[in-house]
């Protein structure tokens, strides 16, 4: 299962909250993401919350430790949530969640 971590900037509004349900339900029993190139297991989850809804960030990062040990062969070192989906930083294609 993966952790969740929440930082507030403001106060959330119902746009937003949908927003960020839409993504804990994507990952429910989930603990990493696997792209064409590469597995991270034991993910956490970070969700910033913004102003309005073209602020609020949703990304799903592997343990700092892991990318250190595979720095030289990772390409996408987290997966961010946009339009109802993953999709890895670098690549910028949809994640498979694991």
């Amino acid at each position: 299962m993966m952790k969740i971590k929440y930082q507030n900037i403001t106060v959330p509004t119902a746009e937003v909250w949908k927003q960020i349900q839409d993504a804990l339900n994507l990952i429910e029993g989930k603990h990493g993401f696997r792209t064409s190139f590469e597995i991270w297991h034991n993910c956490e989850m970070m969700i910033t919350i913004g102003h309005n809804i073209n602020t609020v960030s949703i990304i799903i990062q592997p343990p700092e430790l892991a990318v250190t040990r595979r720095r030289s062969n990772w390409r996408n070192s987290y997966a961010y949530y946009r339009n109802g989906a993953f999709y890895g930083n670098v690549s910028n294609t949809i994640v498979k969640l694991i």
